[in-house]
């Protein structure tokens, strides 16, 4: 049974005691709270912590029915830390349930807090009261001087924002930063923002956390999974996080300039974009929540400088391979208290990555079996992706394929004299997500053909071209939606094509890194991640001949 964090032991032991008893019990909802939404008001429950000395209610949380015990202690933890008016912040000297199982769950999450858990089959008090209760009080959080965050934020996007590690790892490149203060061993971080849609870092501590909720989330995928499934493989996580997100307190979607920020802000972009950043802790006994102790901050900074230090110095070999062990070592002073400097270590972790990629590969596997053949997907291709076409000459093959980190499918190509060039269609985005892509087409052994089609929206309007491609594994892959403005698209497509002739339909599928530095749209020999060898056939054969968006493709 996992414990509370070392900062919320600390906290909480520091909440003087009182020699009171709290009665605590979970309630159907019922027809009691008509401001609910319809889906709590029929299957949710109320969690309610009750001072028995005293006679009025600590906190109330209104959770869905299968949250899980787990929401119990953090309905405790509001009530001894942010109680309703007029209760202060306190620690009971007991808490009476009337659920066996449940006094022996908080007996092992509540261990250290110096909190006797009993049993008591009827709890009068809280039935009355719940009898009459009609109301809940909202809650407030946080004591931490606004100062002191704005320090912790300056560096937040100095070092992470602006540096964009999302650019260089994946999500499951860990990297360890061993603190040893503060309570605080290691900090696990693994970013978020490769597939362009959420960025910022994730610092777990605890490392079977991390594993732990990895496994949990690859199986989110599987259809029979229910919301609170989800919600519980979420609030199972034990980290702080730093999320960045576009600052739209003053955005007008009529603003062309502003649109343009938004969409550099997709784009992964480091430009001076306005972003707001939040900080926050998860854990199974606390939840999702804002930072609300002043201990926290000292642990999370050192995180935050230390690996964005790491990666300041390392972004070439990071970009190259992040796998390879690097290790360093920083002294850093935090910027309020004594100064005093901390020697904090940093290292790559890549027997972790490869465990990741492991369990990721055979939760993939396992779903896979489960789908139907012939599907089509447009989940695979970054939507920031770049497409080229080119023509590769044998000694950029060779020379590529030399390159134990490239992957190379040249079955079926055969270059009959120096002079003669497989025409080609590069794919660029950036290395995390090539990596990705490469070890997707891998599982589902390679490319089976390419072609283009078209698609149209339903909702919004318009009509694109769509380059396809479907692997062995029986899956139809849209690359990119590409608007039909002009021809220009559909002109460079026929003259590629007719390339491919000689070449009897055979041509090649390269996935390239580089799509956000000066080489975006011009990938060069050292960007290739991957070269594949597929034909090229038209619609009609492929049996799609034409897409409804958003409706068809799954």
């Amino acid at each position: 049974m996992s414990s509370l964090p070392v900062t919320t032991k600390h906290r909480i032991n520091r909440i003087p005691q009182i020699p009171h008893v709290w009665e605590g019990d979970i309630f159907p909802i019922g027809e009691m709270l008509d401001n609910l939404e319809p889906e709590l008001k029929s299957n949710g429950q109320c969690i309610v912590w009750v001072d028995g000395s005293e006679g009025f209610i600590r906190t109330m949380d209104v959770v869905k029915g299968n949250t899980g015990p787990e929401a119990m202690v953090r309905a405790l933890l509001k009530a001894i830390e942010k109680p309703q008016s007029p209760a202060e912040p306190a620690r009971p000297h007991k808490v009476v349930v009337r659920d066996r199982e449940l006094q022996f769950f908080l007996r092992g999450a509540l261990q250290g807090l110096d909190i006797d858990v009993d049993y008591q089959g009827d709890l009068p008090l809280l039935d009355e009261l719940w009898n009459n209760l009609q109301q809940v009080q909202p809650q407030k959080v946080g004591n931490i001087p606004p100062q002191l965050l704005e320090k912790l934020e300056e560096r937040a996007i100095a070092l992470m924002w602006e540096q964009a590690p999302w650019t260089l790892l994946a999500e499951y490149n860990l990297i360890e930063i061993k603190i040893n203060a503060y309570n605080v061993e290691s900090l696990y971080a693994c970013v978020m923002g490769m597939m362009g849609q959420e960025f910022g870092v994730i610092f777990y501590r605890s490392l079977d956390s991390m594993k732990k909720f990895r496994l949990m989330a690859g199986e989110i995928g599987d259809s029979t999974m229910e919301e609170g499934d989800i919600e519980r493989a979420f609030l199972q996580q034990d980290c702080w996080f730093v999320n960045f997100s576009l600052d739209d307190s003053d955005f007008d979607e009529e603003d062309e300039e502003q649109q343009l920020w938004y969409e550099l802000f997709l784009a992964e972009a480091q430009y001076d974009v306005p972003v707001q950043v939040v900080f926050g802790s998860i854990h199974p006994y606390e939840g999702i929540r804002p930072l609300v102790d002043v201990e926290e901050l000292d642990p999370l900074y050192l995180g935050i400088e230390a690996l964005g230090k790491f990666v300041q110095k390392n972004k070439k070999r990071l970009e190259k391979d992040p796998t390879q062990n690097i290790s360093h070592q920083y002294s850093i002073k935090l910027p309020w208290g004594n100064n005093k400097p901390h020697p904090v270590k940093v290292r790559t972790m890549p027997e972790v990555t490869a465990e990741l990629e492991a369990i990721e590969g055979n939760l993939h596997d396992d779903f896979a079996e489960e789908e139907d053949t012939d599907i089509i997907s447009s989940d695979l291709f970054p939507e920031d992706c770049v497409i080229s076409f080119a023509s590769f000459p044998e000694d950029i093959i060779k020379s590529i394929e030399a390159k134990p980190s490239v992957w190379v499918d040249m079955e079926g190509i055969e270059f009959e004299n120096e002079n003669d060039k497989i025409p080609v269609i590069i794919i660029q985005t950036t290395r995390p997500k090539g990596k990705l892509v490469v070890e997707q087409l891998i599982k589902e052994e390679g490319i089976e053909y390419l072609f283009f089609t078209s698609g149209e929206d339903p909702f919004y309007g318009g009509t694109f071209d769509l380059p396809m491609i479907k692997t062995q594994g029986g899956i139809n892959h849209v690359i990119a939606e590409i608007e039909q403005e002009g021809e220009t698209f559909a002109n460079t497509v026929k003259k590629w094509s007719q390339k491919t002739k000689k070449w009897q339909g055979k041509c090649g599928v390269a996935i390239a890194m580089g799509s956000t530095g000066v080489n975006r749209g011009s990938p060069k020999e050292q960007h290739i991640l991957a070269f594949f060898a597929t034909e090229l056939v038209s619609k009609e054969k492929a049996g799609l001949d034409k897409l409804v968006l958003n409706i068809e493709m799954m």
